[in-house]
């Protein structure tokens, strides 16, 4: 009875943490989750304490992922099951953590007679919950990167509507701000046991010092945030203009469920309203002023963008070095380049050999900017999906794509090896772009080697097809705003479906002067919509160079470091004999 009543509470943990992301969005969750789960680690008893709190964690772990990542199963059912149970071994890891060597409930209560005594219980109380706290950053730091990673949706993610205490992710990154959830909810259930305790001997119930440091350390961060969200948004910023062109085209498994030339017009076409849009933008402001001569001064985009593989074709290398693709393709640029003055990017395949079917030929998946002029700069892609885009040689992943999926997996993609901005003009003034495609955005340790001492803007293209209409898209937008914080570079995101917008340096899609939200939607809202964004971006022109930037997930990787000083410090030295806990 006892133990089918933990598991079910672990369980439930893990759901209440899914609720605190999109599509339900109950945020102030994540607050609370732990406080379900902690005492089921420390109250664990007998030999086995690291597995039985590596299987409680696991089956938390377990609750979260397989309704978090439900939006995968509109490609695969199998795969996202398979997912979340290898993405609960780190929940696992923790659990066995915290029912063992970081479990503050082994030694027995003892009362406190001083004030010395109720500090020391405080101090003990702060030293487990910053420990657990900074071990759990550690291990979504290890998930972030371990097997190609996938560090989708840590607990820091949650904060993404809350752009206050979103502001500290420019020193910790998003990792770090998963701390405060931790270290309170590890700090609320210890103090809440020991206030208990205190009934049971009659003592005074005071002085618990370790709550009131808890409650100061997220106040102090939201004044950082508070300060820093005023002082970003103020800085002298150089004035784009961006154009995104979103076709929301239907995508299944390997197929694209429209025809070429459908899709070539379709973006020819958007484009062009988009461009007529400048114009008429441009004459109402004319007719404001009662100057008919104002239209003349027109402010033309500075980018036009589409979205990841927008065009199925592709780029050549040729022997001068340069990359062109075919007649159709090149007939593109050209009739895009003739609406105007402007740098044009979108995303398309590159091909370096012979032909595109030749098995030693390099296909990447890249980032294209063609100034119009002669100029063609490329990105290609770094971070390769695993059974997405690259399956490792091993002929039992191929057969696991197939049964998954249905289809046999084509050729894999190249690995892109260059990280220098590409370089662009806004404002007349030179801009750093960093690239990003697809997921990347969601990486932050890959975005952060762009970053240089100068003004530049963040463009990310991406598909999100493949997950329907499903929050899949919303939950990529939410793990990638951060980068913009992180870094203070805004971001422009031109998507086939799903969030489409302009991010500011301090991780909102609302203009900061005309208060208007820049991000591309119908009427009902919805983000699955057909259309053009034209809107306004806003670069520092300072390029400050933030400690996030500097240093990476230093904070995380402190955090898991100190677990494991601890661990070898629980193995080296002799352990307290463990007493029988008080009810």
């Amino acid at each position: 009875m006892v133990r089918s009543v933990k598991i079910s509470a672990a369980v439930l943990s893990g759901v209440a943490l899914a609720l605190s992301f999109a599509p339900f969005d109950v945020a102030w969750l994540v607050w609370g989750w732990m406080w379900l789960l902690l005492p089921l680690f420390w109250t664990v008893s007998g030999k086995w304490r690291c597995l039985k709190g590596f299987g409680l964690a696991w089956l938390a772990g377990m609750g979260f992922w397989v309704i978090n990542l439900k939006w995968l199963g509109t490609v695969t059912w199998p795969g996202a099951v398979a997912l979340s149970a290898y993405l609960s071994v780190y929940f696992g890891f923790f659990g066995a953590f915290a029912a063992s060597l970081a479990n503050p409930w082994l030694v027995k209560y003892e009362r406190a007679k001083t004030i010395r005594d109720r500090a020391q219980q405080s101090f003990r109380s702060l030293g487990y919950a910053a420990l657990l706290a900074g071990f759990w950053c550690g291990l979504e730091w290890v998930r972030g990167w371990l097997m190609t990673g996938f560090g989708w949706n840590g607990l820091g993610v949650t904060f993404a509507k809350n752009l206050i205490l979103a502001q500290n992710a420019e020193y910790v990154g998003v990792i770090g701000l998963s701390f405060l959830p931790v270290f309170l909810s590890a700090v609320v259930v210890q103090t809440a046991r020991r206030f208990y305790q205190q009934f049971q001997e009659n003592e005074v119930k005071i002085l618990h010092w370790d709550f009131a440091t808890a409650l100061l350390l997220i106040m102090l961060a939201f004044t950082s945030g508070t300060i820093r969200l005023s002082s970003v948004t103020n800085a002298s910023k150089i004035k784009g203009r961006v154009l995104m062109v979103q076709q929301d085209i239907p995508q299944f498994a390997d197929k694209i469920l429209w025809e070429p030339s459908k899709i070539e017009e379709g973006f020819q076409e958007l484009t062009a309203e988009g461009i007529e849009e400048v114009f008429r933008q441009a004459a109402e402001a004319a007719q404001k002023t009662e100057s008919e001569d104002e239209i003349v001064g027109i402010r033309m985009p500075d980018l036009v963008i589409w979205p990841e593989a927008c065009l199925p074709a592709f780029l050549s290398e040729q022997e001068n070095g340069s990359m062109r693709g075919g007649p159709k393709v090149e007939s593109v640029f050209e009739s895009i380049h003739s609406l105007g003055d402007f740098t044009f990017v979108l995303g398309l395949n590159e091909v370096r050999g012979e032909t595109v079917v030749d098995p030693d030929v390099d296909v990447y998946n890249s980032l294209i900017m063609d100034d119009g002029k002669g100029g063609r700069q490329s990105y290609q892609k770094n971070h390769l999906v695993i059974l997405g885009e690259f399956i490792p040689d091993l002929p039992f992943l191929h057969d696991l794509y197939f049964h998954t999926t249905g289809v046999k997996f084509g050729k894999g993609l190249s690995r892109g090896a260059i990280f220098e901005p590409l370089k662009a003009e806004i404002d007349g003034q030179p801009i750093g772009i960093i690239p990003s495609v697809c997921f990347e955005d969601t990486v932050p340790r890959l975005t952060r080697k762009f970053v240089r001492n100068e003004p530049q803007l963040l463009v990310n293209v991406t598909n999100d097809g493949w997950f329907q209409e499903s929050e899949g898209s919303v939950q990529h937008f939410r793990n990638a705003l951060f980068r913009s914080i992180e870094l203070r570079r805004p971001t422009v995101r031109c998507a086939n479906r799903g969030v489409t917008g302009v991010v500011t340096v301090a991780g909102s899609l609302v203009d900061p002067y005309s208060k208007k939200t820049r991000h591309l939607v119908n009427e009902d809202g919805s983000y699955f919509h057909r259309g053009y964004l034209l809107a306004t971006v806003y670069i520092p022109a300072e390029g400050e160079i933030t400690l996030y930037a500097a240093f990476g997930d230093w904070f995380a990787v402190s955090g898991l470091f100190a677990g494991f000083l601890w661990m070898i410090a629980g193995f080296l030295f002799k352990k307290p004999k463990v007493t029988e806990r008080q009810s």
